[in-house]
C-alpha cells in the first residue's frame, strides 16, 4: 500500500475512532511505530490537525472541527464506476486494474446516499444489494463499538450474512476496530462460532452494548491475525467449484467466464471449474442453465440451494 493510502486510512481512523495509539495504528497499517510518527509529522505539515496526548492513556487524536466529508455519488454514477471495473481489465490492456478496483472499493464504501443501499455487480453484470445501512448511522455504530471496547462490554449484533441471505444475532467480544480497503471491520470473539471472527460494520443492521464483561486475551495479536486471515479483507470471496460433463467440456474450456477462473481436466473427460466470487446467486442461475451437465461441488450451501430448487421443480412437473 502506498504512503498516500496509509495517510488517508490514518485520517479516517482518527476521525471516527478518536484517541488511537501508535501501536494500534501500526498494527492496522502493518508498519512499525517509527513510520507512524513520520506519518503524523507529514499530516501536520499538510495542516491536518492531528494532536498528541501524552501519558499512560495517551495517543493521537484529530481536531473535532476537522471533518473529511465523503462525496455522495448518485446511483447511476456508482453503477458506472462498477461497470468500469468489469471493462477496464489487464486482459483488455489496462495495466492499472488492481488500483482501479481498490479505488472503486473505497468509493463504494463512502458514497452511499441516505436513502439508498450500496449495490454491486454480480458475475452476470446485474446489480444487487449486498450491504445494509448507510453513512447516516455509521458514526453511531462506531461510537458504540469504541465504547464497548473501552468498557470491556460484549456486543449484540443483528448481522447480515450474504451467503445465507439472512440476519443472525451474534454476541461478540470486540478486540479491534479497523479500517481496511475502504471498509470498517470488527475483529472479535464470536460466541456462536466459538472463535475469533471478522464482522463488516456495513453489514450490521443494529447493535447494542450489553452488560456482559469480557477480557481481551493477552496473547491475541492483531498483526498475526491479519496475516493468517488476509483473505477476509479482499472482498470476502467465496470459492465455487463446478464439475462439467465431457459433453460440454470444450465449450467451458474455450470460453473466458471470469478473470480468476481455473479449469482442470479430469480422466473421465469432464472438467472442474473453480472461481472466487463475491456472491453465489448469479453463479446459481448460470449453473442451472447447463441442466444435468453441471454439478456444484463447493460450497455445500450453494449445492443445497440448487438441490432444493430442483426438488421444487420436480414437484411441479
Amino acid at each position: 500500500m502506498s504512503k498516500i493510502s496509509h495517510l488517508l486510512e490514518m485520517i479516517i481512523t482518527l476521525q471516527y475512532k478518536g484517541l488511537t495509539t501508535a501501536s494500534e495504528l501500526a498494527e492496522t497499517l502493518d508498519v512499525d511505530k517509527k513510520t507512524i510518527y513520520r506519518y503524523i509529522s507529514s499530516l501536520n505539515k499538510a495542516s491536518i490537525p492531528v494532536h498528541t496526548k501524552k501519558g499512560r492513556y495517551g495517543g493521537f487524536y484529530i481536531d473535532e472541527e476537522f471533518y473529511m466529508k465523503p462525496s455522495k455519488l448518485s446511483e447511476d454514477e456508482i453503477q458506472s464506476l462498477l461497470m468500469a471495473t468489469q471493462i477496464l481489465t489487464e486482459e483488455n490492456g489496462f495495466i492499472h486494474q488492481k488500483h482501479l478496483e481498490s479505488a472503486v472499493s473505497k468509493i463504494k464504501s463512502f458514497s452511499v446516499n441516505d436513502n439508498m443501499e450500496l449495490k454491486s455487480l454480480n458475475d452476470n453484470g446485474d446489480f444487487k444489494i449486498n450491504e445494509i445501512g448507510s453513512l447516516q448511522n455509521l458514526e453511531d455504530k462506531i461510537s458504540k463499538i469504541n465504547y464497548s471496547m473501552n468498557r470491556g462490554r460484549a456486543l449484540s449484533l443483528n448481522y447480515f450474512s450474504i451467503n445465507k441471505n439472512s440476519l443472525t444475532i451474534r454476541k461478540v467480544d470486540p478486540y479491534n476496530l479497523i479500517f481496511k480497503s475502504g471498509a470498517w471491520y470488527i475483529i472479535g470473539y464470536c460466541h456462536m462460532k466459538e472463535k475469533v471472527e471478522t464482522f463488516k460494520v456495513s453489514r450490521i443492521k443494529s447493535l447494542k452494548v450489553t452488560d456482559e464483561i469480557y477480557m481481551r486475551p493477552h496473547n491475541f495479536q492483531l498483526k498475526d491475525y491479519l496475516e493468517n486471515c488476509w483473505g477476509l479483507f479482499t472482498g470476502e470471496k467465496t470459492k465455487v467449484i463446478i464439475k462439467f460433463d465431457k459433453d460440454i467440456q470444450s465449450f467451458i474450456k474455450d470460453t473466458k467466464w471470469h478473470v480468476n477462473q481455473e479449469i482442470k481436466s479430469l480422466e473421465d473427460g469432464s472438467v472442474l471449474f473453480s472461481v472466487y466470487v463475491d456472491e453465489t446467486d448469479g453463479v446459481k442461475n448460470w449453473v442451472m442453465s447447463f441442466g444435468k451437465n453441471a454439478e456444484v461441488i463447493e460450497p455445500s450451501e450453494l449445492r443445497d440451494e440448487i438441490k432444493q430448487e430442483v426438488q421444487e421443480m420436480y414437484k411441479k412437473y
